[in-house]
């Protein structure tokens, strides 16, 4: 059999090793790679503490992408007739189900996060791309790191703080 499908993904990652290059060809007096490194992650904690504590949505500069966070109201719907459910899986508890009981394993049986503590919102950080008309628009992809997203989870189970609110929906 002869596989037509092409080769995937375009993989092309830029990290912080090619900006320091990038900075370094332009600057005429280039710093550290060290205090470079210490500059940028400052920078992108602080901003990620922002999008999380006061809602900004930011925006870089010569992009047209916006760093924000987007509620999606999740809950049980009827959709041509059918029983849609469109809560989170919560994965952990389901294949414990499934290796303690063959059953529910053969009924593919799973269990899902109702999200009571957040009246059944899901919440999400997006990169929007927005209107803007250039080249590969529909390549570019965005994944948070983990800390960001453990830290807007801290943030929305913290008892101490007053409810997270995202104020626009997806």
């Amino acid at each position: 059999m002869i596989n037509l499908r092409g080769e995937g993904r375009i993989n092309t990652n830029i990290g912080i090793k090619d900006y320091y290059e990038y900075y370094k060809s332009k600057s005429k007096d280039p710093k550290s790679k060290t205090l470079f490194d210490k500059v940028v992650y400052d920078f992108n904690k602080r901003i990620v503490e922002k999008i999380i504590n006061e809602g900004l949505e930011f925006t870089p500069v010569k992009t047209k992408f916006t760093f924000c966070i987007r509620k999606n109201k999740r809950g049980i719907k009827l959709i041509d007739n059918k029983v849609v459910n469109t809560h989170p899986i919560d994965w952990k508890t389901t294949t414990q189900l499934w290796e303690t009981d063959e059953d529910a394993r053969q009924k593919k049986l799973i269990i899902r996060f109702l999200n009571n503590h957040t009246s059944k919102y899901v919440f999400r950080i997006l990169m929007l791309k927005g209107k803007g008309n250039y080249l590969n628009k529909r390549f570019f992809r965005y994944k948070p790191p983990r800390s960001f997203q453990r830290t807007l989870a801290k943030r929305i189970l913290d008892p101490n703080l007053e409810n997270y609110e995202a104020y626009r929906q997806y």
